[in-house]
């Protein structure tokens, strides 16, 4: 299980780089002439749900080593995001040309973080999710080293008890609607978050779990099964389950199924990978700019074919995000002294 698990960790940017890729295709305002594409495109908000599973992978192991300073681990993470977040905020309200007051509390709100909890400023969630999830994470791991995996259970399980309330709250009081927004979005992604940090353990302290092939039969089956289950939700229920959240729900198995056969993948084809680091390395100038030139193309919709808006919107933000990254690592990162991991 281990080595198994040692692969998810050396590929990691890589399946990151296939998470934001399947996000982006998600994200392209026209179907394509491709009906299995548009399947995979229709359920692409499951590269969230592998952005969390790594990330809380990661997080382990990051606050599993000897020198590991607190104080640096915030840092970090502050410059690693907040920066960049904050100036793709800026560069979009300056293109909107809207100066009055109400737009100055936008802004504030949606630097904060804050409007995304109290506002349902939505367009940039995840920042707020992974902040979120990054500052509570240190709590997590000491309790975890002191108590062992019944912390990870307790937060898992209390990740799943409140999808649950949340479905029962939409179904029965709010007449099936989602009362408060895109947050919903962060509730349903907290236990992958957290049995991410769960596998990570496993693969840095070594697990004593063999992977045998009934193991591995149980897992795939496992997978297979979540697949049929979403394949359903999507063709029968889609709109009535992801109000209540529960369209989430099969990412909680496919997903580490899916990022160790990439890991595996990624193993035995290795230009692949280095493609796929690249775009893992850009992953958050990705999201930042592909959030907002997909949703500024929609203007253009009647005046493009399909094949070219999307095209166009995929290579506008792979050219934005190396523009964002190299202004991060060139001009903010050297006035800071600052080193920023990815």
């Amino acid at each position: 299980m281990n080595e198994v698990l040692q692969l998810v960790s050396k590929h990691r940017s890589a399946i990151m780089g296939f998470a934001i890729l399947w996000i982006m295709l998600f994200h392209l305002p026209v179907p394509t002439d491709f009906s299995a594409i548009d399947f995979i495109k229709s359920i692409g908000y499951g590269g969230v749900d592998v952005f969390l599973f790594l990330s809380g992978f990661g997080l382990y192991f990051s606050m599993s080593r000897k020198n590991f300073i607190l104080k640096k681990y915030y840092k970090s993470r502050f410059f690693r995001i907040v920066p960049e977040f904050w100036f793709v905020l800026c560069v979009v309200f300056l293109v909107q040309m809207n100066f009055n007051l109400n737009s100055f509390y936008s802004l504030i709100c949606r630097a904060t973080t804050l409007g995304y909890w109290v506002k349902r400023y939505d367009d940039l969630w995840f920042i707020s999710c992974i902040l979120l999830l990054y500052t509570i994470f240190p709590i997590y791991f000491r309790l975890f080293k002191k108590y062992g995996t019944k912390v990870s259970l307790f937060f898992i399980g209390a990740g799943l008890s409140l999808i649950l309330i949340y479905a029962l709250t939409c179904i029965f009081f709010y007449d099936n609607k989602n009362f408060r927004g895109m947050i919903i979005l962060t509730y349903a992604r907290i236990p992958i978050f957290f049995i991410g940090a769960t596998f990570g353990y496993w693969a840095k302290e070594g697990c004593s779990i063999v992977l045998t092939n009934k193991l591995k039969t149980i897992g795939i089956t496992s997978a297979i099964v979540a697949v049929i289950t979403l394949t359903c939700f999507m063709k029968f229920s889609h709109s009535l389950l992801q109000t209540c959240s529960l369209a989430y729900l099969p990412y909680i198995v496919i997903t580490p199924v899916l990022c160790i056969l990439l890991a595996i993948f990624f193993e035995k084809w290795s230009i692949l990978d280095k493609i796929f680091t690249i775009m893992g390395l850009l992953s958050l100038e990705l999201y930042l700019c592909h959030v907002y030139i997909y949703k500024l193309f929609f203007s253009f919709i009647d005046y493009l074919d399909k094949d070219s808006s999307n095209i166009l919107i995929m290579l506008l933000s792979f050219l934005a995000a190396y523009a964002l990254y190299f202004i991060n690592r060139k001009i903010f990162t050297k006035r800071t002294n600052f080193r920023i991991r990815p």
